[in-house]
């Protein structure tokens, strides 16, 4: 809303920079980000959004790989001492960002399709901790929905 404000302007031209970076670079993703692919195409949920519902029970998920790099992410964002699920989805609910899937209009119906669909995503087969098929982080789901 100010044009004029270089500073501002050059945070958001970091911040665009440094949300490609890691994708162009080889950093491979996860589940959170699979999943987000189809929630945009199937519930035409924005992919900002879906990150902001589903990466909080992905942590979660993966916690039992992951646990020392989930510490740094806990650490940077100021709750070295709390589990990375709870602090990023703290963040979300801060920001007054949707937290559930029914947040942002999925229907129950909607969801086996979007585990099914889900699992031809190339992120899915990245994700931290194995994802043995459509329904084997149900849990996300209920916790998500």
């Amino acid at each position: 809303m100010h044009p004029d404000n270089r500073e501002a302007r050059l945070d958001c031209q970091i911040g665009a920079w440094m949300s490609m970076v890691g994708s162009q670079t080889g950093v491979s993703k996860g589940a959170s980000h699979g999943i987000g692919h189809v929630l945009g195409g199937t519930a035409s949920v924005p992919h900002g959004y879906t990150s902001c519902i589903m990466l909080p029970h992905v942590l979660r998920f993966n916690y039992q790989v992951n646990t020392e790099k989930q510490a740094r992410v806990s650490a940077a964002l100021g709750g070295p001492s709390e589990p990375a699920a709870d602090v990023v989805s703290a963040l979300i609910a801060g920001l007054g960002l949707p937290t559930r899937l029914r947040d942002v209009g999925v229907k129950p119906e909607q969801l086996d399709l979007i585990a099914e669909n889900s699992m031809h995503d190339r992120w899915i087969h990245t994700n931290p901790r194995k994802i043995e098929g459509a329904h084997a982080s149900g849990h996300c789901w209920d916790a998500a929905w």
